[in-house]
């Protein structure tokens, strides 16, 4: 009733505006002889006709949110205008003949439309017959090859597309180990929603899997109570419903689900339709998780290649600093060095570190280490007198003067405000001596002048060598003790 009325509505402004064009154009009504001049108007009428039924059919298609490119074609477009010439025809003969002769031909027209008629719907029957399983043999061809199943879903809510109408639509996929269902594909009135999970037995996909059979709802108000009471509230409408298993080697892995808003909508066959393209679908869902399971373990093998690779770098590592270890220690201590701030040089810290590592080293060797401690003189009056940045450069250029002095095994620090230390690897007493009072010397006679010109510098330095046993606190003890003996002697030595 409602489709009629919209029709008679459709067809009355559709007449109504062609009338008005025909008119524009000078046609003439009513029409008793055909002449060049009427050839223009008719056409007119007959286009702007056939062009607003296109545009109105199109519009009532879209609103029932049908799949309009599988309804119109060119053909379909262009299929009225044969009715054109008889419409034409009828006009004179009503216009100019004798009523029977009219009648004949009305008689013949409606004999002629019921031929055509009946001949579209064996082509219409045929073509509802072949293309969906055309479809399906297009779908199988088009999930052939799906690497993934998130490019697999793609391929399927496309397809889905072509062969149903509806306002939702769902790809699910069941995980027996978790006990949940995973939604992969979900697209509402065009829109797609977020993947998500549920749980397994939830809801009326739970009932789909649960017992591996297909459902078709024609209309959800009379549907069973025991389908209504598993129903999660979503907020939208639900008229008629279709879900189907997908079920591989007996056991449903996971389902599709068209939705529509309007009850009615599915029938039979759009159940057996679905049923054939979840058939293609489990298929291809085994081969895409196949595919992902290969990917996953050519993953996992190159990932254990590179771990056993790196555990083998790092047995050779560990090989290469067994044999060289004393030398790696070195290294590694020496990685970890931090320097003073102010001077560059190594800080107490590194300092502490290193003269552990020598004496460990000292150790395995056998060689003698001495280590020496140096204070410079008075330089808290320097401070005083000419000013802490002028205190902060005689420490710099001492730090400066003592590193060039020494030699590379050797290690000089600053372990206090105005305190150095210098470690000696392999050197003895008298050795150790030497050298100092070369530093000393070298302190002494520095150009300070340049620095500041009343700036005068000297250091008092004392020594120790380690006896092969003491603790290193002991020896730093025994190296501060040299160094006040330096300093109650009268300062500018060593001893």
């Amino acid at each position: 009733m409602l489709r009629g009325v919209h029709n008679a509505g459709m067809t009355a402004l559709m007449l109504m505006l062609a009338g008005k064009v025909f008119a524009v154009l000078g046609g003439r009504a009513p029409l008793h002889a055909l002449t060049v001049a009427d050839i223009l108007p008719l056409v007119a009428l007959a286009l702007t006709a056939q062009t607003l039924n296109v545009i109105f059919m199109v519009l009532f298609f879209k609103f029932d949110r049908r799949d309009v490119r599988r309804i119109f074609t060119p053909s379909y477009a262009l299929s009225d205008l044969i009715f054109v010439p008889a419409g034409v025809l009828a006009a004179l003969l009503f216009n100019a003949s004798a009523p029977a002769t009219f009648a004949l031909f009305v008689a013949l027209m409606a004999l002629f439309v019921l031929s055509f008629n009946g001949v579209g719907l064996n082509l219409d029957g045929g073509q509802t017959e072949r293309g969906p399983l055309m479809r399906l043999f297009q779908a199988r061809r088009a999930f052939h090859g799906a690497r993934s199943i998130d490019s697999l879903g793609e391929r399927v809510v496309n397809e889905a597309r072509t062969l149903f109408k509806f306002d939702e639509f769902y790809l699910a996929l069941a995980d027996r180990e978790k006990q949940v269902l995973e939604l992969r594909v979900h697209e509402r009135l065009g829109a797609r929603l977020p993947a998500r999970i549920k749980p397994l037995s939830a809801g009326l996909f739970g009932y789909v899997i649960e017992h591996g059979k297909s459902l078709l709802v024609t209309d959800w108000k009379e549907a069973p109570a025991s389908l209504r009471e598993r129903t999660e509230i979503t907020g939208k409408e639900t008229g008629s419903v279709i879900a189907v298993p997908l079920i591989e080697q007996g056991t449903a892995v996971g389902l599709l689900s068209v939705q529509h808003t309007n009850a009615n909508v599915y029938s039979e066959a759009d159940l057996h339709l679905l049923e054939r393209l979840a058939e293609e679908v489990a298929a291809a869902v085994a081969d895409a998780r196949a595919f992902e399971d290969a990917e996953e373990y050519r993953q996992r093998l190159e990932q254990r290649v590179a771990e056993r690779t790196a555990e083998i770098e790092k047995a050779n590592r560990e090989k290469e600093r067994l044999l060289a270890a004393l030398r790696e220690r070195s290294q590694r201590l020496e990685r970890e060095s931090q320097e003073d701030p102010l001077t560059g040089i190594a800080n107490r810290r590194y300092f502490m570190q290193r003269l552990a590592a020598e004496l460990e080293l000292a150790t395995a060797v056998g060689h003698p280490l001495t280590l020496a401690i140096a204070d410079m003189d008075l330089f808290k009056s320097i401070n005083d007198r000419l000013g802490h940045r002028i205190g902060d450069e005689a420490l710099k250029h001492s730090a400066a003067e003592m590193r060039t002095l020494c030699g590379t095994t050797d290690l000089v620090a600053r372990i206090g405000g105005e305190e150095f230390a210098w470690i000696l690897p392999g050197t003895d007493l008298d050795t150790g001596n030497r050298f100092c009072e070369q530093i000393r010397a070298a302190i002494e006679a520095y150009d300070w002048p340049t620095v500041h010109p009343d700036l005068r510098l000297t250091i008092s330095v004392g020594l120790s060598q380690w006896d092969g046993k003491a603790p290193m606190a002991d020896l730093l003890h025994a190296a501060d003790t040299q160094l006040y003996k330096a300093k109650r002697e009268g300062r500018n030595r060593v001893a």
